[in-house]
């Protein structure tokens, strides 16, 4: 059995990319629903029906299990698996579109604001392309060499 190459990296700096990746979900979402609401002319919801804090709560619950899913991706990548998490990834976004879906009914929310909503789709892709980018980041840090990346004008001093 070969050594593989490994770097080792910090609690802090896991910490770090997993709250990087939980603002890339946010910001992603934010913007796709954002997006979705002006070409469709419709809210995420609109039942007045609904309490208004019942959507934050939702996505902040699927916040917390999207960072508890990247903790558990940070492990098995440390641990020395090469190759992402599949499963971990794809049980990441398709529980946020059922806890969406879940907390939405129990919320009061209608059939089209949950199960059949473009924006509970979106809200899936946007935890599946974060969780992915956590992936990638991380492996690139443990698995390889290269140093971090450098703005142009930083790269002007190593040429001379």
């Amino acid at each position: 059995m070969t050594a593989e190459p490994r770097r080792g990296v910090t609690r802090g700096y896991v910490g770090g990319l997993l709250f990087a990746a939980v603002i890339t979900a946010v910001a992603l979402t934010v913007a796709g629903w954002g997006l979705l609401a002006l070409f469709s002319d419709r809210e995420p919801v609109s039942s007045p029906e609904v309490p208004m804090w019942a959507a934050p709560v939702v996505l902040f619950v699927a916040l917390a299990m999207l960072a508890a899913s990247l903790w558990q991706q940070a492990l098995i990548l440390l641990r020395g698996r090469r190759a992402p998490a599949w499963g971990a990834i794809i049980a990441t976004a398709g529980g946020a579109y059922l806890l969406w879906c879940l907390g939405g009914i129990l919320a009061g929310m209608s059939i089209e604001e949950t199960w059949l909503s473009p924006f509970a789709m979106l809200l899936a892709l946007a935890w599946g392309i974060a969780s992915l980018l956590f992936w990638a980041v991380l492996a690139r840090r443990v698995y390889t060499d290269r140093p971090a990346p450098k703005w142009p004008w930083e790269r002007e001093d190593e040429d001379e």
